[in-house]
């Protein structure tokens, strides 16, 4: 009987705990677009979650959303010294977010921490998270604060490790 109370009780731990990680990881904003992963996601998959592009098209694509244009490259060979990845005509190879509204910084619910910044010019700053292929731009809204215009995102070094054949040296 003491086996059955202790697997109960291990199986009741195991649940809340996993419960509680799913909690705490859930506070970070979820956003429409983070579901596409270059040289992973397909052109099917991208019109499933954001409809029809707004034009006939095959390799680059405009995608009308509810928080801003998406542009989709489909097929494209991401620019990178030590792999080539010759990616199919209908996966992602990059995409990038023109944002209707500009969103504060803090909205994105990254760790700025990973991220490097640089500044483009007098007014706009860019955000570079190269290991995982994320980049964003941000302008100085009037009550100071940063806010996030575009986002941009191109295959990870470890998509790029696993879905693509290193170059000969």
């Amino acid at each position: 009987m003491k086996i059955k109370q202790l697997l109960a009780l291990f199986c009741f731990l195991l649940f809340a705990l996993s419960g509680f990680a799913q909690t705490k990881e859930a506070t970070r904003a979820e956003f429409e677009w983070e579901k596409i992963l270059p040289l992973v996601t397909k052109k099917a998959e991208v019109e499933n979650y954001f409809g029809k592009p707004d034009r006939d098209c095959s390799h680059n694509c405009i995608y009308d959303t509810n928080f801003g244009k998406i542009f989709v490259s489909y097929g494209v060979e991401p620019k990178h010294m030590l792999y080539t990845c010759n990616p199919s005509s209908d996966t992602v190879g990059n995409f990038n977010i023109t944002l209707t509204e500009a969103m504060p910084i803090e909205g994105l619910g990254w760790d700025l921490d990973k991220f490097g910044k640089f500044p483009r010019n007098a007014e706009i700053d860019v955000y570079r998270y190269a290991e995982k292929g994320f980049y964003f731009t941000t302008v100085d809204g009037q009550d100071g604060r940063e806010l996030v215009t575009g986002i941009s995102y191109e295959p990870s070094y470890t998509t790029m490790k696993n879905k693509c054949i290193e170059k000969r040296r």
